[in-house]
């Protein structure tokens, strides 16, 4: 694969506005800002995963060089990089695994790209490479060096508690703390429990494409009274972990059904309900509510259209 290192800065950039589906170098300037307002290590993490993802596609020559200048190949390592690092403590063996996971989920990225091309990859090679981390972490015996997280994990949330800074008894206290709470759905797409990163990925969602970032918002603020409505737990509700899938399914379906505001919010009910079933049965969900969510309104949406398109075509 020729690929010229002049270009390199725009497709690092990219990758990390690839995460939430926006090929813009500027947007993910912003993401990487995000990310270092929160966390510098999980920052390091996702740029040595990048790195990786591009020297596997820089030998490995039949990689499509334009999809890896646009940041495809590059933001599924990018969310593994920050994931080991949101995982584990910053050590040589976390670093290791960094570069590794980085790698591996370039190659099933390619795979889904070259012999999948008719299903959205989204973030599942992001998805299949944390989960075979987290058996490896558990097998390694390296919880113990985790501070307390990935035990947490296994049950699909993180356990870190929020800063509550809310009272009941007054309305303006209240509406801060959900807005920061619907912040924090937004940065939760990168693992980031800060709201302030989620108001920096907002306004780099805002950037290059103002829809997308009134639908995050949406989405996130959604998730979050959807999960209340439910009853889940507070603290969950209050770190955004109920709205980061759904933020993810509004940016996404808002931008293939534009028209449909209907289906978005159904499928954002959907989401965040799937991310409570996959809580509930000890199953890390990252963001696999969203891939399965977004890959099932596709379908249900190409069935319809097909049906209808058969049934016009039927002679009167």
């Amino acid at each position: 694969m020729k690929f010229s290192f002049k270009h390199f800065y725009k497709s690092f950039l990219r990758s990390y506005g690839q995460v939430m589906l926006q090929g813009n170098a500027i947007t993910g300037l912003l993401f990487l800002l995000g990310i270092a307002l929160n966390s510098p290590t999980m920052l390091l993490g996702s740029i040595l995963a990048i790195i990786s993802a591009f020297a596997v596609a820089r030998l490995c020559r039949y990689y499509d060089v334009n999809a890896v200048r646009q940041g495809l190949y590059g933001f599924n390592a990018a969310l593994v990089g920050v994931a080991v690092l949101y995982f584990l403590p910053l050590s040589f063996i976390s670093l290791f695994v960094v570069i590794v996971g980085g790698a591996f989920s370039t190659a099933v990225m390619h795979f889904m790209i070259s012999k999948m091309a008719r299903i959205p990859a989204f973030t599942t090679p992001f998805i299949l490479t944390t989960w075979l981390i987290l058996q490896f972490i558990n097998y390694a015996e390296l919880t113990t060096v985790v501070s307390g997280v990935v035990g947490n994990v296994v049950d699909g949330v993180v356990s870190s508690a929020p800063d509550m800074d809310y009272d009941a008894g007054m309305n303006f206290a209240i509406v801060v703390g959900y807005f920061k709470a619907s912040m924090r759905g937004v940065g939760q797409v990168m693992l980031q429990e800060y709201w302030l990163s989620g108001v920096f990925f907002l306004c780099a969602l805002f950037v290059n494409c103002r829809k997308s970032a009134v639908w995050a918002f949406i989405g996130s603020a959604a998730g979050m009274l959807i999960a209340i409505g439910f009853s889940f737990p507070q603290e969950k509700v209050m770190m955004g972990l109920y709205g980061f899938n759904s933020c993810l399914v509004a940016i996404a379906l808002v931008g293939r059904y534009p028209n449909k505001q209907w289906l978005i919010l159904v499928a954002i009910v959907f989401a965040v309900l799937l991310t409570r079933a996959f809580e509930l049965a000890n199953i890390p969900a990252l963001t696999a509510p969203f891939v399965i969510t977004t890959l099932l309104v596709i379908a249900l949406v190409k069935i319809q259209t097909s049906y209808v398109n058969k049934s016009n075509a039927k002679p009167a």
